[in-house]
């Protein structure tokens, strides 16, 4: 619990939320529904991003959620539609198309339609991630959920908020594990193997350009890989006991949504529930014992010309890095997958007794 002493961290939170989208993954939402929850972190404000749907599709879907859960008092940026290099429209008419394909399939059959609502209204996502920094100054941790561009931009207009954020908490990124250390296990069988090698960009390497400039700006980086991502779920158990909590607008907004999605996910993705990988990212934040990190060296030169951002050979650490730190993250190689599961139960129900006033 916060308290005079420890009060609650100020996070803003780039994400995007596809929660309500058939086959899109939801888990964006899911995240969200848990800052909203914990007491030991504040949302003060939120920036909607193109990746696993378009920035206005994320810009919709969250002002929907603030107001179900009736938090319309945080301010939602609408982020940027394109990326700073390269062209993702292949991308996103692929994940479209499947939507499309997969709308009718019963498992969405019943679910609810996410009302229309003027995203052009909304202030610009750079603009707002700008204010929202300089408004706490070395207090405020970013969450980035999908990919940099916003950051990136925000950064290109006022470089000097750089030294202002605390710290930078990115869903993203894989390496090849030591003794120990978590393998990356994630098996998308419903997307074929050539789709995601010509195809399917997502979070670090959607917008390269925008990744290679944020981690160039030297802000304390913390990476919360697909290596521990990949083993926390949200599985049958948790949902029937979610399924207990009391009715009412809130727990009929996340169950009508969640429940086909883990079917479809247990059914199609043939795993054993559904992936929790943005949940866990704000949980690292909310409980920093649920991961254990090690420090690793982004790669930004051999990344961009299409290698991976981490270095398979990586051996230095802090204490025998350069004097220039920039390039060095803490990556998350291993989790508690059992404690933050629970804490993720526990903060979705919580969620579902929260005032919806």
């Amino acid at each position: 619990m916060s308290s005079k002493n420890n009060p609650p961290i100020p996070l803003l939170i780039d994400t995007d939320n596809a929660f309500g989208m058939p086959v899109r993954d939801i888990d964006d939402g899911i995240a969200l529904l848990a800052g909203l929850a914990s007491e030991q972190v504040a949302i003060k404000a939120i920036v909607a991003s193109a990746c696993n749907c378009r920035a206005w599709e994320s810009a919709r879907n969250t002002v929907h959620l603030l107001d179900v859960v009736g938090r319309p008092d945080i301010p939602v940026g609408l982020g940027a539609e394109d990326v700073l290099s390269g062209d993702r429209e292949a991308h996103h008419a692929y994940i479209e198309s499947r939507s499309a394909e997969h709308a009718g399939m019963q498992y969405w059959a019943t679910a609810p339609t996410i009302p229309d609502i003027d995203v052009s209204v909304l202030p610009d996502g750079a603009s707002l991630i700008i204010d929202t920094v300089r408004n706490h100054p070395h207090e405020l941790v970013i969450i980035l959920l999908g990919s940099m561009t916003n950051l990136a931009l925000a950064l290109r207009r006022a470089p000097d908020i750089a030294p202002l954020i605390k710290e930078i908490v990115h869903m993203g990124g894989s390496f090849t594990p030591r003794r120990g250390e978590l393998e990356f296990v994630w098996d998308t069988a419903d997307i074929p193997q050539d789709v995601w090698d010509t195809t399917l960009r997502f979070n670090t390497w959607y917008d390269k350009q925008a990744t290679i400039e944020v981690l160039s700006a030297g802000i304390p980086t913390r990476f919360i890989s697909a290596n521990v991502t990949s083993h926390c779920y949200i599985r049958k158990a948790h949902v029937e006991e979610l399924r207990t909590c009391p009715k009412n607008r809130i727990s009929a907004y996340l169950l009508d949504f969640l429940e086909p999605w883990l079917r479809w996910s247990i059914d199609e993705r043939k795993i054993v529930g559904a992936h929790m990988h943005d949940p866990l990212t704000v949980l690292s934040v909310v409980n920093p014992t649920l991961c254990l990190y090690r420090n690793m060296e982004s790669d930004v030169v051999g990344f961009k010309s299409g290698y991976e951002l981490f270095p398979q050979n990586e051996e230095l650490l802090w204490k025998t890095a350069p004097k220039s730190l920039q390039n060095y993250v803490r990556v998350a190689v291993s989790v508690d997958v059992a404690k933050a599961e629970q804490c993720l139960l526990d903060l979705l129900k919580r969620v579902l007794i929260m005032n919806n006033a």
